[in-house]
């Protein structure tokens, strides 16, 4: 036993020094994590990881403190660019004690857990599944880890005996499928065929299920079956909307002059800025950067950050839901603002249309950065508070 632990820890260092998630050959096997350099006895506290079984997912463990261990999961058979699946099992833990874990090599950008979904956890005297508290989950982008995808769960361990199993959801096992298929075919249902498709990379069996109504089949193998299409209908409002949507880049008129009053510069339609601001805005290089100092100046941060530009939802996101759009009237300002600034420059009339028809886009640009800025905090702030809440005393895991 104690060999095998320490040809685990020199495939371990081995991985490390090669550059990481590409060294991961096979999953951990009782691979106990002590701290660096500790030559003494194993001790309780000292965590053993396995996950060779049916469905175990652990490529290497690293040990960041005390409190926290970063896990890298392997990817899948024949595609490395996919992580996603962990389930691994840890023992010999002590009463009370309180970790982090931190599985720092996902490759999905969207995932459930940061709609609330949590990691499941059993025990050897608590064999039902169950989801981790939501609080105690935290999934963000990590500038430590490749930019990767983390997902952080803190938990505390209650029985010393117990072997406790974590899972990204609850695990459904080959095995299992093939149990249930067998009873399904042994059941003779008319309307269920079975047969084997292929073998997998691995020689297993690859079901295809034909599920149908028991009618008669023709000779051909095939059954008639009813149909009906549908065609969308395309609401004349979302028309006019997309019309206006592609209009909305016309040059405005000419203005050269701008009103001041008491240390503000008039813009037009009631907006007042900070002269000084609004000379410094003149200095301002590119029309990129004009254009989205100029919305920070007339909206402010608070308002864009929960904009959009049209009010129409995002097609790259699946379920987005509609922001309300920026005023017509002050995009007008903005647009007639850059007018003049371009004007000044060029007196070509496709020049000046070519790069007001990008005021959109730039307007885009900007309430995306503030977005990420805003999740980019937020982040921060989840990694200090998971680590806050572990280290805290009263911390205790109530969700066995």
């Amino acid at each position: 036993m104690e060999r095998k632990m320490e040809e685990n820890m020199r495939d371990v260092d081995a991985g490390s020094e090669a550059g990481g998630e590409d060294a991961l050959v096979g999953n951990v096997n009782k691979l106990m994590v002590t701290p660096p350099g500790y030559t003494g006895v194993p001790r309780k506290g000292h965590l053993v990881f396995d996950a060779c079984f049916e469905s175990g997912n652990l490529g290497r463990v690293d040990y960041i403190s005390e409190f926290e261990f970063d896990l890298f999961i392997r990817p899948d058979t024949c595609n490395p660019r996919f992580r996603v699946w962990f389930n691994f099992t840890v023992e010999n833990v002590r009463e009370t004690q309180r970790v982090i874990f931190n599985i720092v090599n996902f490759s999905k950008t969207k995932s459930l857990y940061r709609d609330g979904m949590s990691p499941v956890v059993k025990s050897t005297s608590r064999p039902k599944w169950q989801r981790l508290p939501t609080k105690n989950v935290y999934y963000y982008r990590c500038p430590d880890h490749r930019r990767n995808y983390v997902m952080s769960f803190a938990f505390c361990f209650d029985r010393e005996d117990d072997v406790y199993q974590f899972a990204y959801c609850y695990p459904y096992t080959y095995t299992r499928l093939q149990h249930y298929l067998d009873s399904l075919e042994c059941r003779n249902l008319d309307y269920l065929q079975r047969e084997q498709l292929g073998l997998s990379v691995q020689q297993r069996r690859l079901d295809l299920l034909t599920i149908t109504s028991p009618e008669p089949m023709h000779d051909n193998g095939t059954q008639t079956i009813k149909a009906e299409v549908v065609e969308p209908v395309v609401e004349p409002q979302e028309v006019c909307r997309e019309e206006a949507n592609t209009s909305s880049s016309h040059s405005p008129s000419p203005r050269t002059v701008y009103t001041c009053n008491d240390g503000k510069v008039h813009l037009g339609g009631g907006i007042w800025v900070q002269e000084e601001k609004w000379h410094q805005l003149q200095r301002t290089q590119g029309d990129s950067k004009f254009t989205k100092n100029l919305a920070v100046m007339i909206w402010g941060t608070e308002t864009l950050k929960n904009r959009s530009v049209t009010g129409v939802a995002t097609k790259k996101k699946k379920d987005a839901l509609p922001k309300p759009p920026l005023s017509p009237s002050k995009l007008k300002i903005v647009r007639e603002c850059l007018y003049d600034r371009v004007s000044q420059e060029t007196a070509d009339s496709t020049e000046i249309t070519q790069r007001l028809s990008k005021v959109n886009k730039y307007i885009c640009e900007k309430i995306m950065d503030i977005n990420k800025s805003i999740k980019n905090e937020e982040r921060r702030e989840s990694k200090l508070l998971i680590r806050q809440t572990v280290k805290n005393e009263n911390f205790t895991y109530d969700g066995m």
